[in-house]
């Protein structure tokens, strides 16, 4: 059962007076962490009636005879196409953590539509080019991954990518563009999972005494662990030693930022623009950035790989972060045409849903938008 089933059985539950004292905690607990599932929790009280949302009052009575799907076909029979927006978002239900269920429930009606007569905006998809230092260029059709080997570069299921040629040069460029990502297997072993719009250089095998790569973008490390040979990363601002372990890089061209997520293991970071070294404990994130020296302080992992688990997550995320990750991962440009919004967002959605869901989302904090052909303009 998904958090949001979970979390409306226990609803259903405390509505009807039947739950346990540890649901109730549990239900407690879940709605202490936002002032929206606060006023949920008592708007299914058993104490008080639900008035203003009579399919919800349906809901409730009925217990598990009413399926999500006869409540959809209810409100979409009964609503005009204001209510059909939030029927979207309870149809996504099944893919937006709890936070999405309750932007559902206190959705702000007066919030500005975007233009909705553009092309289709879909979610990115597992795509990539590689590109070698002799010209040679190939694009990755396939959707399982790339494995390096001594032998030559194979899909994961053993399938040539390519001519052996491309090993012949000194170094390879694996390119994910805006609205994809994707993951390799190094020849050493090594898992790395790119997220949208990154770069990873790479040498098809690595020399005798380290193992060097550079990433432009964000990219999820497994180093596979060779005592003889470091692991090297080196991105703007940073540099990271590691002989195995799990950890995050956040790195791209147009962040002020190069933020580095230990998950597992043991890593040392090094300013690229000073001679400052640290060792990262798991749980712990080194920053540093063209103005700012290299610097430590804890992380927050689950935030930090989120992307890879095939989900936005926002913590008090200051809304012109919140734009970038989503126009990387939907292919869009961002257009400001006043001040940039000083909303934070705060919740949990999955990058598999359609972008009116994400509209959505914003739209809830009073945020001004248009979509423009692939243009997403902030007024």
């Amino acid at each position: 059962m998904n958090q949001t089933a979970r979390i409306l059985t226990l609803l259903n539950k405390y509505r009807q007076n039947d739950i346990s004292p540890d649901e109730l905690h549990e239900l407690q607990r879940w709605a202490a962490n936002h002032p929206a599932y606060r006023k949920l929790l008592a708007d299914f009280s058993p104490n008080r009636p639900i008035t203003s949302e009579p399919e919800w009052a349906d809901y409730v009575a009925s217990g598990s005879s009413m399926s999500f799907q006869d409540l959809l076909d209810r409100m979409t029979s009964q609503k005009s196409k204001t209510r059909k927006r939030h029927i979207a978002w309870l149809s996504a239900a099944a893919s937006i953590v709890v936070i999405g269920f309750c932007s559902l429930y206190f959705l702000n009606q007066q919030a500005t539509p975007y233009d909705e007569q553009v092309t289709e905006v879909t979610p990115g998809s597992k795509k990539a080019v590689l590109l070698a230092e002799n010209g040679l260029q190939q694009e990755i059709v396939d959707e399982r991954g790339l494995l390096v080997t001594n032998e030559g570069m194979f899909y994961s299921d053993g399938q040539a990518v390519a001519e052996n040629i491309f090993l012949e040069t000194q170094q390879l460029n694996l390119v994910v563009p805006k609205g994809g990502e994707y993951q390799i297997t190094l020849s050493d072993g090594t898992r790395i999972w790119l997220n949208s719009n990154s770069t990873l250089k790479f040498p098809p095998e690595f020399a005798t005494d380290r193992r060097l790569v550079e990433i432009s973008g964000e990219a999820y490390f497994e180093v596979a662990h060779d005592a003889r040979r470091p692991f090297i990363v080196k991105s703007d601002y940073q540099e990271i030693t590691v002989l195995g372990t799990t950890f995050n890089v956040k790195a791209y061209s147009d962040d002020e930022l190069n933020i580095t997520t230990l998950v597992e293991g043991s890593v040392q970071v090094r300013g690229r623009t000073g001679n400052d070294r640290f060792r990262l404990q798991p749980g712990q994130a080194a920053v540093a950035g063209k103005e700012k020296q290299l610097g430590i302080g804890p992380g927050d992992v689950q935030q930090a790989i989120s992307w890879k688990q095939g989900e936005f997550n926002f913590n008090r995320t200051p809304f012109e972060e919140v734009a970038k990750q989503i126009a990387r991962w939907y292919d869009l440009e961002v257009e400001y045409r006043n001040k940039i919004p000083q909303e934070h967002f705060t919740g949990q959605l999955s990058r598999s849903v359609d972008f009116e869901i994400v509209a959505e989302f914003l739209k809830g904090s009073g945020v001004n938008l248009e979509l423009v052909s692939n243009k997403l303009i902030i007024h």
